[in-house]
């Protein structure tokens, strides 16, 4: 079996965020400080959220790296790695820290614990909560066509406004290290361009950055009123969390398989894990 959950007492859940970089200790306690100030907002008490940064890859001092098809893929295989030790770990569900939701789809098919998408869980969100949303994401080279392919991978283009994928004002390589010091900025930037997202049709805005909706919620961005309007603006990191507690809810209260283990998403064979992993060199 590939999935060994630990015994839990009573109603305790344990979720796993799986970080896209490497991160020093003094960073990762840092970011981690931040990242429960968000999920406190909205998780029980008694669930538990570890972030799990992978353990080779990427560092995040460039993060021009991650437009690189090549560096991404090779940053996406330990992710996946971290999702399998985390699965093996007993957490009961997981997410990643980036709105690109590297690695979710191909985990999803190894693992045993539920796995969920900040742009999949957001982008889903937004659809219960307006008729129309838009995406903001950040100003860097190539993010317009990653963004795209996340709309059209979930067969989301008919609910997004016309040019509704839009960035920051500024380049994210500028601003960045500013935004990191003072979270407000991050969220006046970002509230600047929702409000000509709303005049073009948006009901619910999506930050469609991990970190930037991280920064958004620390500064207690979460709606823009325009008029008599109050528009929704979602931090896509804790709405995944949120949907994977709630997935976790569910599966245990009413059995609910989550998720369905159809076609190419039921799980490898014990014979079959083995094989294929040390074809490539990997452990089993």
């Amino acid at each position: 079996m590939l999935y060994v959950p630990q015994k839990k007492k009573g109603g305790e859940m344990r979720l796993c965020l799986v970080h896209i970089t490497e991160l020093p200790q003094e960073f990762h306690d840092a970011w981690f400080g931040a990242v429960q100030q968000s999920f406190k907002k909205v998780l029980r008490p008694d669930t538990e959220v570890v972030l799990k940064p992978i353990k080779h890859g990427l560092k995040g001092d460039n993060p021009l790296d991650f437009d690189n098809p090549y560096f991404a893929l090779l940053d996406k295989k330990e992710i996946i790695e971290a999702f399998i030790e985390a699965d093996r770990e007993g957490f009961d569900a997981a997410s990643v820290h980036c709105f690109g939701d590297p690695g979710v789809k191909e985990a999803r098919s190894i693992v045993g614990m539920p796995i969920f998408g900040p742009a999949e869980s957001s982008m889903h969100f937004a659809c219960q909560l307006g008729r129309r949303f838009a995406i903001i994401g950040t100003n860097m080279p190539g993010q317009l066509a990653q963004l795209e392919e996340q709309v059209r991978l979930h067969g989301l283009e008919e609910r997004l406004i016309p040019n509704g994928i839009r960035f920051d004002k500024d380049p994210f390589v500028e601003v960045w290290p500013q935004w990191l010091g003072n979270p407000k900025l991050a969220a006046d930037a970002v509230a600047e361009v929702a409000e000509e997202c709303v005049a073009d049709g948006a009901d619910v805005i999506v930050i469609g950055c991990a970190g930037t909706g991280l920064l958004c919620s620390m500064a207690g961005l979460n709606k823009i009123t325009v008029g008599r309007q109050v528009i929704p603006v979602l931090d896509p990191v804790m709405v995944a969390m949120k949907t994977a507690e709630m997935a976790v809810d569910i599966k245990r209260g009413s059995g609910l398989p989550v998720p369905s283990r159809t076609r190419n998403y039921v799980l490898p064979s014990k014979e079959d894990w083995a094989r294929v992993r040390s074809a490539f060199g990997l452990p089993t």
